[in-house]
């Protein structure tokens, strides 16, 4: 038996429609009190980008571009650092739907955005301790890698030693904290510490990470002090 249909799925969309397709899916995930997740695969799902708003009379279309006799945009197009038509236009044009939804919902400001680079970079630090996890030095991987038909017969297989699992662990791990740690290091200068002061807190990640965290929070519950 199929689940019955959320209410919330057309309040969602109908938020969105009368915002002129401008309010973020947070805002709308917000007030019908689910996840920004849910909100974004209801939007792909029922191709919210796809309807076309009526106009102030409505029951007639917007008319995209100017007016017919409009000159005012005549051998000028959209003015000079105009995104329109990178948003609605290039990037709609070539992107999965569920690309441009992204790029649609991030944010602008630059320490929103390092934030987020951040936490990804933290994460797959996590993440990798299961991923690449080493149980000891017999802990060894044998994978076959080709295999051949015909006049030859044979089969190539491919043996990881403990220790060179290890190695490629310890390896890409140094090279994700590099780039943590210059994530942190850009973070704190936007916020306005010198490049010499930036890099030397940045060299204690986990610690620069933590008081990031607190001042978000604090200025998140109105806090200055």
């Amino acid at each position: 038996m199929a689940r019955p249909r959320s209410p919330s799925r057309d309040k969602a969309k109908q938020l969105w429609l009368e915002s002129g397709k401008s309010r973020l899916l947070k805002d709308i995930a917000e007030e019908l009190q689910v996840s920004e997740e849910q909100i974004r695969k209801w939007k792909n799902q029922d191709k919210w980008d796809k309807v076309t708003l009526p106009n102030a009379n409505g029951n007639v279309t917007k008319y995209k571009g100017a007016q017919p006799g409009n000159q005012n945009a005549s051998g000028h197009g959209a003015p000079k650092k105009n995104s329109n038509a990178e948003k609605h236009g290039l990037f709609r044009k070539y992107l999965p739907e569920e690309t441009f939804s992204i790029i649609d919902e991030m944010p602008t400001d630059p320490l929103e955005i390092i934030w987020h680079e951040i936490q990804i970079q933290y994460a797959a630090i996590i993440r990798s301790q299961q991923i690449m996890y080493v149980r000891d030095q017999e802990d060894k991987t044998i994978e076959k890698v080709a295999e051949q038909d015909g006049k030859v017969i044979g089969e190539k297989w491919e043996v990881q030693q403990a220790w060179d699992k290890q190695a490629n662990f310890l390896k890409a791990q140094s090279m994700v904290i590099t780039s943590l740690k210059n994530s942190v290091k850009d973070y704190l200068e936007l916020e306005g510490s010198s490049k010499a002061g930036a890099k030397e807190q940045a060299q204690d990640w986990k610690a620069a990470i933590i008081e990031i965290a607190k001042r978000r929070g604090e200025k998140k519950n109105g806090r200055t002090d």
